[in-house]
């Protein structure tokens, strides 16, 4: 963990960090019970929670409280976007306005070696709509979160493609939806906070 944290503080010249770790109570699991239903299957690293109390203690790590660790980044991000930079390997962070930085990761997967490039990039307010809605479309499968049938990874950017205001995003997944509970309970859970408790509600464009 010291090598990691060394290193993304030199790949993004930064010279302070905070810590951010998911705690208990998220709302997440009262919207939606089959939240993250699937991760029961996972295996989980063997000395997750030895790390987790070392970055409590040696970092003063903040244990999110009703939420989860992603809207903590998301909060505090916003609060000061001009000088801070998300470092997550979560994708689904990227629906956050401002500098983001995932660092390269590699492994082994049936005995073929991978490597997964380190990231940089900044994200502008719409693009970050644009990423939501792209994935109230999609879903998320490592959440358990399903999204409109029949439209993947490729056909969604595709439907989304000449919106250029968050009225035409909504109303482009709204009708493909056709179900508005199920878009407000996908859109609540896949949300990430970008002011405490932020839940998404559909926005009023009057």
């Amino acid at each position: 963990m010291e090598k990691t944290i060394d290193e993304i503080l030199l790949q993004t010249k930064s010279d302070e960090f905070s810590v951010a770790l998911s705690g208990d109570n998220n709302f997440r699991y009262q919207v939606y019970p089959e939240y993250k239903a699937n991760r029961h299957k996972l295996i989980r690293p063997q000395y997750l929670t030895e790390c987790k109390e070392y970055l409590f203690l040696q970092y003063a790590a903040e244990y999110s409280d009703g939420c989860e660790a992603d809207d903590l980044l998301g909060i505090w991000q916003m609060q000061d976007i001009n000088n801070t930079i998300i470092c997550s390997l979560d994708k689904d962070l990227w629906q956050i306005p401002g500098l983001h930085y995932s660092w390269e990761i590699s492994g082994t997967s049936k005995g073929t070696k991978w490597v997964k490039e380190a990231e940089q990039g900044n994200v502008t307010y719409f693009d970050g709509l644009k990423f939501f809605y792209t994935q109230l479309l999609v879903g998320d499968t490592a959440d358990n979160v399903k999204g409109v049938s029949g439209i993947g990874k490729k056909k969604a950017p595709e439907l989304l493609a000449d919106c250029i205001i968050e009225k035409e995003l909504f109303e482009v997944v709204q009708n493909l939806y056709g179900n508005d509970d199920e878009m407000l309970m996908n859109g609540q859970c896949l949300w990430i906070f970008r002011k405490p408790n932020d839940k998404w509600e559909f926005p009023n464009f009057e």
